[in-house]
C-alpha cells in the first residue's frame, strides 16, 4: 500500500504528460498556425514577421498564409532553426506531427 501511494503521483504525472504528447497528433495545420505563428505572421503591417517579410521579400510575399511558393523542407528548417528575430521551435513546443500539419497547410498539401 505504501508503494502505491509513493508511485501514484509519478503515474499521474506520466499519464498526464503522455496525453499532452499525443494531443498534437490530430491538430490541423491552421490550428498550429493560429497557436504558434499568427502572433507575428498574420495579415497586417502591425505583425512583426509580416512586416519583416514585406521589407525583405516584398509585399506579395509578406503574408505566409497567402503564399504558395514555400517548400515544405524550407518551412521545417525555419521552424526548427529560427531566422533572424524568429526563435526556433523545438519538438517540445511544436511536435513533428504539428510541424507536418503546418507545412501541409502552408504548402496546401492534403
Amino acid at each position: 500500500m505504501m508503494l502505491i501511494r509513493r508511485l501514484l503521483p509519478a503515474l499521474i504525472l506520466f499519464l498526464s504528460g503522455t496525453s499532452v504528447c499525443f494531443a498534437g497528433e490530430n491538430i490541423s495545420g491552421k490550428e498550429v498556425f493560429d497557436k504558434h505563428c499568427i502572433y507575428c505572421h498574420a495579415a497586417g503591417e502591425e505583425y512583426t514577421g509580416t512586416r519583416q517579410l514585406a521589407a525583405t521579400r516584398g509585399k506579395d510575399k509578406a503574408v505566409l498564409e497567402e503564399r504558395n511558393d514555400l517548400p515544405a523542407d524550407y518551412i521545417k528548417y525555419i521552424v526548427r532553426h529560427g531566422l533572424k528575430a524568429m526563435p526556433p521551435f523545438l519538438p517540445t513546443a511544436v511536435t513533428d506531427a504539428e510541424l507536418k500539419a503546418l507545412t501541409d497547410y502552408l504548402t496546401r498539401n492534403p
